[in-house]
C-alpha cells in the first residue's frame, strides 16, 4: 500500500535584476513507494508544473536571475497573559501537577 499526502506550499521569488518580489502558491502531492522512495508532483492553479525552484522568469522585467525562498511559517499564537493573581496561582498549580 502506498502512502500519499498533499501539502499547500507558498514560495517567494525575488528578481536580482529589478528587485521585484512576488509569491506563488503550489499544491504538492507526495507519494511514498513503500521502499523509502518518494515522488512529488507540483500543481499551480490546478495544472501540473515543474518544481517551484526551477526556471522562473521575473514578472516585471523578464529576467532569468530569480532567487527562490520557501515562505516562512506562520507564527504561533501567543497565549493570553494572566490578569488576576488567582489566575496566576491556578497556572502554578497546574504546572506543579504537570497539567500545563
Amino acid at each position: 500500500m502506498r502512502d500519499a499526502w498533499s501539502s499547500h506550499e507558498v514560495w517567494v521569488y525575488e528578481c536580482l535584476n529589478c528587485f521585484a518580489t512576488w509569491q506563488e502558491e503550489f499544491d504538492a502531492r507526495h507519494v511514498a513507494d513503500g521502499h523509502g522512495g518518494e515522488a512529488v508532483v507540483y500543481e499551480h492553479d490546478g495544472h501540473r508544473c515543474i518544481t517551484p525552484w526551477c526556471d522562473h522568469l521575473c514578472n516585471v522585467c523578464g529576467g532569468q536571475n530569480v532567487k527562490v525562498f520557501s515562505a516562512p511559517k506562520a507564527k504561533r499564537a501567543v497565549p493570553p497573559q494572566a490578569k488576576r493573581p488567582d489566575d496566576l496561582e491556578l497556572v502554578f498549580k497546574l504546572r506543579r501537577l504537570n497539567a500545563w
